[in-house]
């Protein structure tokens, strides 16, 4: 079947006026200059109207440009020449055509055009063409020389320009050319020579002074090149600024330079690799020119590239002898590392540790070691793949390194923070004290202690470390913070005791540390308190709402109330008509009364408040139509993380489920999302869930997201069965031991204990069919476990060996079906 002709495409002929105007001034904005030219071309001829002319020589000139732009200056001078006759003489920027003209070598009809438009060219314009026409002058072009005027400057500063462009050229004294370079004056036609001397002569004497000289010649200038070549000489890494260079700009400057033939001849073979060379060719470059090189600097080039190109190994061999042990055992972890064997990179920097170690009565030695020992800590902390029963050894290689060199205080301060991640206060609160005693003077350090000393309600010394801080950093915000909760806890201790006049005292100690303009009414609010205990209602009450407005929103007012109050055994709920808050219910909460709560709620967290999540009862309505209206990725992982630290379970699912809707499949919002749902209880988590957080993980784990990675793996280790086993990991699982059964498993027994016997046996069948499923066990001996587990009093050992032998499952010959796959 043939296929249909294509309809006759209507040619410009055929188009109306109208029409013709509008695809004329479309082609011209769209930078179509030459079919612009035929459309007012036709125009013209249709109706010499004088508003298309001038389009028209728009047109020829942008296209004149644009051939120039592309080197084919004969071609823009003619498309030129053609606006004057077409376009009712319009003569547009003749500075451009005689600049062609120049660059396409018609020197007689360029100086003809320039004798003739010179008069009326902007100044600027002609002292560009001058300097173009006083550099072929010097050149020595007969047609330029003849046709300038006599009384043209051109003329005049001619001989002063030529004598000082001979003196140096013949090598003359530095004082000869210099007094030669006077007789030329500063807005002469020749300056830029004049410049470019001054600084090949001051590359001599002062080489980083000569660049200053040439700095404001234009890139239009004939003289650029020489001071693109100025520029390259004089630079503090010569070599690989020649490289920018062409290659006759090259060799002259490395005659500026004084690179020898050999030296010139290096640098072109190295300029054939390009801006990126592979590693094997600069290794092959480096071995082959090795003659050229300072051995030792070759030597260390060629180490350093063998991580990225092992096979240079031989070479090296050959050229500077076999590597040392330790060097060997280096280069082996280097590689594992470039090719991502955590485990094999670890095993040979342990290696390289081990070797430093038997040398520790050499300082240097030590340090290396230490160094190396903090290195395997990164590595092991961010693996990503240990295996279920892993864990990492990152706080042994911290420890292990600080015995070689105790005075590296991030080590303490890395080990302080994994302890407290890991939920090991006391060894967290050890490594601060190990800390202070070894900087006792550190800013970090003793703030770190400070919120240490916060955390376990030790106040007094929280304001002694806060107080040393101020003393080291007086605009730490931190640490004035720190100390003003530490007079407000002990403001609190005084009120309890009914020593209110000693209360007073702590809160004037705190107001005293309170900056003007960065007042939060807590210390207002806690003297309100104070009033109302002291039955001063009418004073209590207008302290109360002093504070509310130094809180800046009715959200954070009642937050702050709600948490203030239960630490003085007081009911929030009695203060609530004093505050003229209204219904917390109904609040209208923007962006930055949102993130103002997530900041208050941290600053509450740190000090150790645990009641947060029932504080944000009163508030959840007004905070999900609040979160509802954010979109950033940034704010959204604020709330959230501020949510999964409070902890509040309902608006953390919320938010993160909203979270999920504005960046799907985040796997960080995922972990949220499931975390609030099952109430922080690994256990709790469902199947479906469960499957989404190994996903989530897969996702984390190619975005190299180690801290969602930590996140999900310990959330998921919470709620695995002693015999179940993440995801893709074939390593066999330990049978379970009773002694070790969870809590929560006991919970189910004993509410499947207090069931009806048929209605019992349904719930157990379901528990057992919801079992995840096992590479290496099959489905009937898992049910059989747990069944001995949950109904309890009969012997596992004979439940299993009452089971049928069962050849061991394979995914891939007939095995049990993943469900879930």
């Amino acid at each position: 079947m043939r296929k249909p002709s294509p309809k006759p495409r209507l040619r410009l002929d055929d188009l109306p006026t109208p029409e013709l105007v509008s695809q004329g001034n479309a082609l011209l904005s769209a930078r179509d200059y030459k079919g612009a030219i035929d459309i007012y071309k036709l125009l013209l001829k249709r109706e010499p109207q004088a508003s298309w002319r001038e389009p028209l020589a728009v047109a020829y000139l942008e296209r004149a440009r644009q051939l120039a732009q592309k080197e084919m200056y004969r071609e823009a001078a003619v498309i030129w020449e053609n606006i004057p006759s077409l376009c009712s003489g319009q003569v547009p920027q003749p500075d451009l055509y005689v600049d062609w003209l120049l660059h396409s070598n018609q020197y007689a009809k360029a100086m003809r055009a320039y004798t003739h438009y010179a008069a009326g060219l902007p100044a600027a314009d002609a002292g560009e063409l001058e300097t173009l026409l006083a550099a072929l002058a010097l050149a020595g072009q007969k047609d330029v020389l003849q046709a300038i005027p006599p009384d043209a400057t051109l003329r005049q500063h001619f001989g002063a320009a030529q004598a000082a462009l001979c003196a140096y050229g013949q090598g003359d004294a530095e004082a000869v050319v210099r007094e030669a370079l006077k007789a030329i004056p500063i807005r002469s036609p020749y300056r830029d020579l004049r410049q470019t001397l001054a600084a090949l002569l001051k590359l001599e004497s002062d080489p980083a002074g000569a660049p200053t000289l040439v700095e404001r010649i234009p890139s239009t200038s004939p003289y650029y090149p020489l001071a693109k070549l100025v520029c390259a000489a004089a630079a503090s890494e010569p070599a690989q600024a020649l490289l920018t260079l062409d290659p006759a700009q090259r060799e002259l400057a490395g005659g500026l330079i004084g690179l020898d033939a050999r030296q010139n001849k290096l640098l072109k073979d190295w300029a054939r690799f390009g801006e990126k060379p592979g590693d094997k060719a600069l290794f092959d470059f480096i071995a082959a020119h090795l003659a050229a090189f300072d051995r030792e600097s070759a030597r260390h080039a060629c180490w350093m590239l063998l991580p990225a190109y092992p096979q240079g190994l031989k070479s090296y061999t050959h050229l500077f002898g076999p590597l040392p042990p330790f060097e060997t055992q280096r280069l082996q972890a280097l590689r594992a590392e470039r090719g991502g064997d955590i485990r094999g990179a670890l095993r040979n920097w342990r290696g390289c540790a081990d070797l430093l170690i038997k040398d520790a009565d050499n300082p240097d030695s030590r340090l290396m070691a230490a160094l190396v020992l903090r290195h395997m800590a990164k590595l092991t902390h961010e693996d990503d793949d240990l295996d279920w029963d892993e864990t990492p050894k990152t706080l042994i290689y911290l420890e292990e390194s600080l015995r070689l060199d105790p005075d590296d205080r991030d080590s303490y301060l890395k080990l302080a923070a994994l302890n407290r991640e890991a939920g090991n206060d006391k060894e967290y609160h050890q490594w601060v004290d190990r800390a202070v005693r070894q900087f006792p003077d550190d800013a970090q350090v003793l703030l770190d202690a400070a919120v240490t000393a916060t955390a376990r309600k030790a106040h007094k010394k929280a304001a002694g470390f806060a107080a040393r801080v101020l003393e080291l950093d007086p605009i730490n915000s931190k640490a004035r913070s720190i100390l003003i909760n530490a007079h407000l806890a002990h403001a609190r201790k005084q009120i309890l005791a009914g020593k209110y006049a000693l209360a007073e005292k702590e809160l004037d100690r705190a107001g005293q540390l309170e900056r003007d303009n960065a007042r939060s009414g807590v210390i207002e609010t806690n003297r309100g308190l104070l009033a109302f205990k002291q039955q001063q209602r009418e004073r209590g009450q207008h302290l109360l709402r002093e504070g509310a407005r130094l809180a800046g929103h009715p959200l954070l007012a009642w937050l702050r109330l709600v948490v203030e109050a239960p630490r003085l055994n007081l009911e929030p709920a009695d203060f609530q008509r004093n505050l003229a808050l209204g219904d917390p219910r109904k609040l209208t909460v923007e962006r930055a009364d949102l993130l103002a709560l997530t900041r208050l709620i941290n600053a509450y967290r740190e000090e150790g408040v645990n009641n947060l999540s029932s504080a944000l009862e009163d508030l959840e309505k007004p905070l999900q139509r609040a979160i509802k209206t954010l979109s950033s990725e940034d704010d959204l992982l604020l709330i959230c993380e501020c949510l999964h630290q409070a902890p509040h379970y309902e608006l953390l699912e919320s938010a993160a489920t909203w979270a999920l809707e504005c960046q799907p499949e985040r796997p960080l919002f995922v972990y949220y999302q499931i975390y609030g749902r099952a109430e922080g209880n690994g256990y709790k988590v469902k199947h479906r869930d469960s499957r989404r957080l190994e996903d989530a993980m897969e996702t984390a784990r190619d975005a190299e997201d180690h801290r969602t990675l930590m996140r999900i793996g310990q959330f998921l280790g919470q709620g695995r069965l002693p015999f179940s086993r993440p995801r893709g990991h074939s390593r066999p699982m330990p049978m379970p031991m009773l002694p070790n059964i969870p809590a929560e498993i006991e919970e189910i027994r004993r509410d499947l204990e207090r069931l009806p016997p048929a209605l019992r046996e349904r719930m157990l069948n379901r528990i057992l069919d919801d079992l995840p499923p096992d590479d290496d066990f099959p489905i009937e001996v898992q049910r059989a476990m747990m069944k001995a587990l949950l109904l309890g009093g009969g012997n596992l050992e004979e439940l299993l060996d009452d089971l049928p032998d069962f050849p061991p499952s394979s995914p891939r010959r007939g095995g049990r079906r993943n469900r879930w796959s």
